[in-house]
């Protein structure tokens, strides 16, 4: 009960355009070959942007080092665009 009223809440005060936004940006990234599991990835963090309250993240302990390699990138190209839009949306 109480998630279902917090993600309404969220919906409303702008999870939906946060969702958006992220799905967006998955298709984008869905244009070429080496951008689809990013994209496909983005488009699941969406769904989690779009109804958060009642779901969980799961840390795999087991990602190796590509992982951590693509964390860096990540850090260096996109993480200041999501962060400035979270800090917009999440400051009403």
């Amino acid at each position: 009960m109480m998630s279902t009223i917090g993600n309404i809440l969220w919906m409303l005060l702008g999870g939906i355009v946060v969702a958006i936004l992220y799905f967006v940006a998955g298709l984008v990234i869905c244009c070429t070959i080496i951008g689809i599991p990013f994209g496909v990835q983005l488009m699941k963090i969406a769904g989690v942007a779009l109804l958060p309250f009642g779901r969980g993240v799961e840390i795999m302990a087991d990602a190796g080092c590509l992982s951590a390699g693509f964390n860096i990138l990540w850090v260096l190209f996109g993480w200041w665009e999501i962060a400035v839009v979270h800090l917009l949306w999440g400051s009403r």
